[in-house]
């Protein structure tokens, strides 16, 4: 099976939620069939052009407007997202990036125009977020932003209703693209968020010392990782974390944060935090950790630094909301409402790899991005075959 892939960002290396999931699928679905991924880079992107990764081919391409369009939101006069209606007038030359006629044509939101290119390939919208929703939750200061956000729900809209499969990050987004497109029960499928078995593993005990050392953090420390890109969501469960948790919790408890969320720490300075910034390798910080922190209680999709806490042999606290998409691994994290952090984090909780486990438990492996992209695999399959057979999908 020839998947064509189009992603609005380089995928590699996937430093946040949107490239990991982006990649990770990809590289799954590479295990079996022949990918290849149109990748929208910035004009001043030093990487290579073209480029096979983990089994799934890289083309890197900039367009002129993706700067224009990124000025424009910097001056609030419109959404970052106009890019994608200049992808659109140039899908012909965009989808011509990648050879062969494929099967299988999957596309993030932004270059959601690509899906009508003429051809018999299954057209599959392979979604992040709804992202009317996360427009209305995230998008910065602009001019005219009803107007935008309307513009943003017409753009999904379209693209629900050209796909032939829209692929949901949850159950809860699912019922979204229902709620809001009338999308089909049958052109609808769920893969979730997941975490990269190939990069993420407990830590040996040599390794745990060795990072501790690099970041100043004593061996008896009891330390919580904050992973975050610099998003609305991110940003509020950070400075509550600064503000209203880490003072709550004793002496000896230590908070690393990594992510381009760090810009929203304002170059504050406490004696018990450490921030890292935005990092290509999470290994080292997840080394050093103990537990993995997710207080959102806003956002869309699911976050993916919640399975990889989890992969690393890390507990993990999250908020009811930061749990969607999420149900199997309830027993394997602590669920608890904000006001109850404090004590949780007082408990100290460890994680499976503390109980000297090797390999996580089955509902955590479950989660890795190889097994989800081979899960979306056999779904384009199916599909296929059910086309072929001019039955149902």
């Amino acid at each position: 099976m020839l998947i064509h892939g189009a992603a609005d960002n380089d995928l590699h290396p996937p430093r946040f939620g949107g490239t990991q999931r982006t990649f990770g699928l990809y590289r799954g679905l590479a295990r079996r069939h022949d990918v290849r991924v149109l990748c929208m880079v910035e004009n001043r992107s030093r990487a290579p052009r073209e480029e096979r990764v983990a089994g799934v081919a890289l083309s890197r391409r900039a367009a002129w407007y993706t700067a224009a369009a990124w000025r424009l939101e910097r001056a609030r006069a419109a959404p970052l997202w106009l890019a994608a209606l200049g992808h659109r007038v140039a899908a012909g030359r965009l989808a011509a990036a990648l050879p062969g006629e494929p099967d299988v044509r999957s596309v993030d939101f932004n270059l959601a125009g690509l899906l009508a290119r003429p051809g018999r390939a299954l057209r599959v919208y392979l979604s992040q977020n709804v992202e009317y929703d996360f427009f209305l939750a995230s998008a910065p200061r602009l001019a005219a932003r009803g107007f935008w956000a309307e513009r943003v729900r017409a753009f999904e809209a379209d693209a629900v209703a050209r796909a032939d499969l829209v692929v949901a990050v949850s159950d809860e987004d699912a019922a979204r693209f229902r709620a809001l497109y009338g999308a089909r029960e049958e052109a609808l499928a769920v893969v979730p968020n997941g975490w990269d078995e190939t990069a993420v593993r407990p830590a040996t005990p040599a390794a745990r010392a060795a990072a501790r050392a690099a970041l100043g953090l004593a061996r008896d420390d009891y330390v919580l990782l904050f992973v975050g890109s610099d998003f609305a969501h991110n940003r509020e469960a950070l400075r509550w974390t600064v503000d209203v948790l880490m003072p709550a919790v004793g002496p000896s408890v230590r908070l690393v944060v990594a992510g381009a969320v760090t810009r929203a720490l304002g170059g504050r300075r406490e004696p018990w935090l450490v921030a890292v910034g935005p990092v290509d390798d999470l290994a080292p910080l997840l080394a050093a950790a103990d537990a993995g922190l997710n207080p959102v209680e806003s956002g869309g999709g699911s976050n993916v630094k919640l399975p990889t806490y989890l992969g690393a042999g890390l507990a993990a606290l999250t908020t009811p909301f930061g749990l969607r998409g999420y149900a199997p691994l309830a027993p394997h994290a602590v669920v608890a409402e904000r006001a109850a952090f404090a004590d949780a984090v007082r408990a100290r909780p460890r994680g499976w790899a503390a109980a000297g486990d090797s390999a996580p438990p089955p509902a955590v492996a479950a989660f890795a991005w190889g097994a989800l992209g081979e899960r979306l695999g056999a779904c384009f399959e199916a599909r296929l075959a059910a086309r072929r057979a001019g039955g149902a999908p």
